[in-house]
């Protein structure tokens, strides 16, 4: 039987307990036998890459954010049994060549290495290939990409295009993604990515696209 420890103090705690019977807090639990698959060799190397990056400190730090989040809930999760929990639905708000398909990637081979994703494979899709002329065609490319990119990576660049006044299918085909994706909460990252002024111009004619991402990363430089 694995032994648990108080993260604040060390008293041994057992699995159910919420607060330390020793000093009192609330805390963390720390299974001292399980070590997270995170701290390996690949995910230092994707990290060293994203950090010699040129400025996007607010994107670095929230990348490094996100693996020590799953760090510890990969520990929770081998402890309580419950399948590991983290943002899968990310926006990446930038302007072309400042690095949003390059983090995107490196993200995906971390998330693999972290031992969260089953595949790091990330399948990019440019957003006005999922245009079709009817709505049932924009269904079915949505479906097909979404479908494709399971268990790894969705990127979908110049997302923006989905908001075009003059063709109606834009418009439905950002209405299916944002369906389509609720019902994909655990079985696929998604991370698409647009300028700034244009994505905002998308969820002023579609409220509810922002709300389906769990993080907005800004790329500046």
């Amino acid at each position: 039987m694995k032994t648990l420890k108080c993260a604040k103090c060390g008293n041994t705690l057992s699995a159910n307990d919420r607060f330390c019977s020793q000093c009192g807090t609330e805390c963390r639990l720390v299974d001292i036998d399980f070590t997270p698959s995170c701290d390996n060799e690949e995910v230092n190397r994707c990290l060293a890459m994203l950090d010699s990056m040129e400025g996007l400190t607010s994107v670095k730090k929230e990348i490094h954010s996100i693996v020590s989040f799953v760090k510890m809930d990969c520990v929770r999760a081998q402890m309580l049994g419950y399948p590991s929990r983290f943002p899968r639905k990310y926006l990446f708000v930038g302007n072309p060549c400042t690095g949003r398909t390059t983090v995107a990637r490196l993200l995906a081979d971390i998330l693999h290495a972290l031992g969260v994703m089953p595949d790091h494979k990330m399948i990019a899709v440019w957003s006005k290939a999922l245009i079709g002329n009817t709505v049932e065609k924009c269904q079915s490319k949505v479906r097909n990409a979404v479908e494709s990119a399971l268990g790894g990576v969705l990127f979908i660049d110049d997302i923006h295009l989905l908001n075009d006044n003059k063709n109606e299918m834009a418009g439905a085909t950002a209405i299916e993604l944002t369906t389509i994706l609720q019902k994909h909460q655990d079985d696929l990252l998604c991370i698409v990515a647009g300028t700034p002024i244009e994505i905002d111009e998308l969820c002023v004619a579609h409220p509810q696209f922002r709300s389906g991402f769990d993080r907005e990363l800004v790329f500046e430089r």
